[in-house]
């Protein structure tokens, strides 16, 4: 197997025609398990996206072979000092970097991301932004994914902003200054911009609105680490980042790599908060109430009443997709800020564009949200 991988490695790692430029050379190959771990040595010049494009190249085309392992890669400065994109180096990368701006009036600025789509991370920034208007502080909410805003369904609003001048006044929706391109383009209109369109309309997002007098600005990512990254990493002085994910083997990869961004910017990654962690079988306790009003005599029946039993007292609470979202937050040295149960009633409040918070219907649902909100508040009390 380790002659396989290093193979593959090595044929993607020096392809000329790739993105990385410089030395480069493969450090090493370690097998734990179900887990590859792969150390690329590159040359710092080589940005976090060309890492990334190589990193996962590599990581599919291992995978194609070992379908049945995770793969996890570093990348380290080849001269010795750990690269921007090395996940698992916890000292602060130091890049020549410009100055960046604060927002103007805005006293904390948290970016809600994750590496991959479908997780959650649009409702994790809303109902976090919900938790700390709670808290009696004024919370601003942008929505950065141009592509595939969210934020106006799950708030139902479509409320455009307010033109006075050359400044945007954000509509309050929920108490809350809200904007996202969502609220300025038909519904249903694909968005089809290049790099410097969306550089473009992220700066008139961050520097021509009116966020002031707002306590916290939480910004939802787009997924992935594209040109929004680039261009919020690159000029705004941003507290920290918290990190959406699901216990998904594939959305935890995703999360390794998408790290690397904020190292090479030198932007605090405040934690994970994991979405869909578990589901509560609310039936089990009808089933209970069923078996206990049943009348049995013999003790076979008696006996096999009771082994059901325990199995529904082992089903209230399911990890569907695992248990791993810890173990990588232990291997990145990471806190897990909290974990939101995958529930129907969430579900239902996002279609209806009511946002749990609101008004919380369960109280796993509502503690992990203030959970998220009480972290970055103690953090910044600390």
């Amino acid at each position: 197997m380790r002659e396989q991988i290093q193979h593959i490695v090595h044929a993607l790692l020096f392809d000329n025609a790739k993105s990385l430029q410089g030395d480069r050379e493969l450090r090493a190959i370690d097998i734990q398990d179900d887990i590859i771990h792969i150390t690329l040595a590159v040359e710092s010049h080589n940005s976090p996206l060309e890492r990334f494009e190589m990193e996962d190249a590599i990581r599919d085309a291992v995978l194609a072979l070992f379908s049945d392992k995770s793969v996890r890669l570093t990348s380290i400065d080849i001269h010795g000092q750990d690269a921007a994109g090395c996940p698992s180096a916890r000292q602060k990368a130091k890049p020549d970097l410009p100055p960046k701006k604060c927002i103007p009036g805005v006293r904390h600025v948290y970016l809600v991301c994750s590496a991959k789509g479908g997780v959650g991370k649009s409702t994790v920034a809303l109902n976090t932004a919900l938790a700390l208007k709670a808290q009696g502080h004024a919370v601003g909410l942008l929505d950065l994914d141009l592509y595939g805003p969210s934020i106006p369904s799950l708030v139902g609003s479509d409320l455009p902003p307010i033109i006075v001048g050359n400044h945007i006044i954000p509509p309050e929706i929920h108490g809350m200054s809200v904007l996202s391109i969502g609220f300025m383009i038909e519904k249903g209109q694909p968005l089809m911009w290049r790099g410097p369109m969306v550089a473009s309309v992220v700066n008139q997002l961050l520097w021509e609105v009116d966020w002031s007098g707002n306590d916290y600005l939480i910004i939802d990512m787009p997924p992935g680490t594209g040109d929004t990254y680039m261009s919020i990493l690159q000029q705004v002085q941003v507290d920290a980042a918290v990190i959406v994910t699901t216990p998904s083997q594939l959305a935890l990869a995703d999360v390794t790599r998408g790290l690397g961004i904020f190292e090479a910017y030198g932007v605090d990654v405040a934690g994970v908060v994991e979405n869909m962690a578990s589901y509560d079988w609310e039936g089990r306790d009808s089933v209970l109430a069923l078996i206990d009003g049943l009348v049995i005599d013999d003790e076979a029946s008696q006996n096999a009443i009771a082994r059901i039993r325990r199995i529904l007292n082992t089903t209230k609470t399911i990890r569907i997709f695992g248990s791993r979202t810890q173990t990588l937050c232990d291997e990145l040295e990471l806190p897990l800020i909290a974990s939101i149960p995958l529930d129907i009633a969430l579900q239902n409040d996002n279609d209806n564009g009511t946002p749990y918070m609101l008004n919380p219907k369960k109280p796993a649902i509502r503690q992990a949200f203030e959970q998220i909100a009480a972290f970055i508040l103690q953090r910044q009390s600390s």
